[in-house]
């Protein structure tokens, strides 16, 4: 019974915190950076900004686990391929929050394509399925995102990204909104070890979300990462490590209210 009030009282913070928890970060690299990823340029970018994988040069696969509050119910899994070419870079994603009887879930596929040195553009076409329990019938929509790069200078980069502009609605009794996500930010190449990212959020069901984060490169191949946010107040960790073809990343995110979240990532590149 105990467990059961604490999954409630969970899941209704969640809902106010997270809304529609699909539009929010895949990958533990954002993770540990504060949720910053709007303009970084990584494999997680087919998820979190589609321009970002434009320049991504291998065919790799990933999948991501976050552990939200220590409860098995409101696990977030994100799967993902990517394949450039020389038209541009094509990728297939697969999300789901939830657990039997209450999940979300959004395939999707993008594309994304450098226009010069400096302008970097991805689309990505999403399937949105609620699904409530055996007892009841699968809500779906379609809807889309669309992100903008440009590398103002060869340290600065700026990232534009909104899913669901067209402000689609579920089939639920009440109608109820997917909401729109809008994120704007920076990453600034301090030095070639030591990079600064920052943006912020405005989701349509709650309040405006600021973020700022640190990542350092310690040895060749290992990264130290922190990073906080607003909403709510939450303070971030991870690592990451680059071992052959595959990248580990793992994090860990703490607030007040619900305790310790812990993410990890698994990538592997053909090189």
């Amino acid at each position: 019974m105990k467990r059961n009030l604490l999954l409630i009282g969970v899941i209704l913070f969640c809902n106010q915190c997270y809304s529609w928890d699909l539009s929010g970060i895949a990958g533990s690299r954002g993770k540990a950076t504060g949720n910053c990823s709007v303009s970084l340029g990584d494999f997680w970018s087919i998820q979190n900004n589609p321009a970002g994988m434009a320049n991504y040069p291998f065919i790799s696969g990933g999948f991501s686990y976050e552990n939200r509050f220590l409860l098995k119910e409101l696990s977030f899994y994100n799967m993902a391929a990517i394949m450039p070419l020389k038209i541009g870079t094509f990728g297939l994603s697969y999300s789901r929050f939830g657990f039997e009887n209450y999940n979300e879930n959004k395939i999707g596929g993008a594309y994304a394509r450098a226009f010069g040195p400096h302008l970097k553009i991805g689309l990505k076409l999403d399937y949105l399925i609620f699904k409530f329990s055996k007892n009841y019938s699968k809500r779906r929509n379609a809807t889309f995102e669309l992100g903008l790069q440009s590398d103002i200078t060869d340290n600065l980069c700026v990232g534009v990204y909104i899913f669901n502009p067209i402000n689609v609605k579920m089939k639920t009794l009440h109608n109820q909104r997917v909401p729109v996500v809008f994120r704007f930010g920076f990453s600034y190449k301090i030095t070639n070890d030591f990079l600064a990212v920052s943006e912020v959020e405005y989701d349509s069901d709650k309040k405006m979300n600021y973020r700022i984060g640190l990542e350092y490169n310690t040895l060749k191949d290992f990264y130290i990462r922190v990073g906080v946010y607003t909403n709510p107040a939450t303070a971030c960790f991870g690592v990451g490590y680059t071992l052959h073809k595959f990248v580990i990343d793992v994090s860990a995110s703490m607030n007040q209210f619900t305790g310790i979240s812990f993410q990890t990532s698994l990538i592997f590149n053909i090189k």
